[in-house]
């Protein structure tokens, strides 16, 4: 929901700005234009904004943070508004929720979410039994890490190994991870991408 609040909420509250407006207002920062040649299929492809690939870059760093500094300037008479919006918006939702179980190899699998935390956990328990295993819980797995997202997600035939796909980065670097969910051992793979 941070997320939401973060890019969502100021792309929906961005009017536009009248000409009485514009004689006090900053300059959006101007990505450089540095040429980059590739050669791909047998054709010279150009881009300009090769550059901004490399997220180590200090340029690329110096840039974005200009960036995110003219946006903040540019939005910040609207805050009370965004987080009265926020607000409802969060008001609606409903923060404790279950998904419809999906039957499969004797167990009922599903997600379930929380009030107050971000992300949802992944669940099974026996068709004839109410007992909840939980087999990933993305709030724990957060813990030091700014953000995460769930990829693939799926269970053994034999219903004992769990692979799932997990991206710390969100510049969709998945790394493949397997969870024996007899032992509860995971054991991690090199990232894919």
């Amino acid at each position: 929901m941070n997320l939401f609040r973060k890019f969502i909420i100021p792309g929906l509250l961005c009017a536009p700005v009248t000409s009485s407006q514009t004689q006090n207002t900053l300059n959006p920062p101007a990505a450089p234009v540095i040429e980059h040649r590739e050669a791909r299929h047998g054709a010279t492809v150009v881009d300009n904004y090769f550059w901004l690939r490399e997220k180590g870059d200090p340029k690329v760093t110096s840039y974005l943070n200009a960036e995110n500094s003219y946006t903040e300037a540019m939005t910040k008479g609207l805050t009370p508004f965004s987080d009265a919006l926020y607000k409802e918006m969060l008001g609606r939702i409903k923060q404790t929720d279950l998904s419809v179980p999906t039957p499969r190899g004797g167990y009922l699998y599903y997600s379930r979410t929380e009030e107050g935390k971000q992300y949802p956990i992944q669940c099974r328990r026996k068709a004839n039994d109410a007992a909840e295993e939980v087999l990933l819980d993305l709030n724990q797995l957060t813990k030091d890490k700014k953000f995460i997202s769930l990829g693939a997600f799926r269970v053994s035939d034999d219903q004992n190994l769990l692979a799932y796909t997990i991206d710390f980065t969100g510049f969709r670097q998945y790394s493949l991870q397997v969870k024996d969910l007899r032992t509860g051992f995971c054991c991690p793979t090199p990232p894919i991408g």
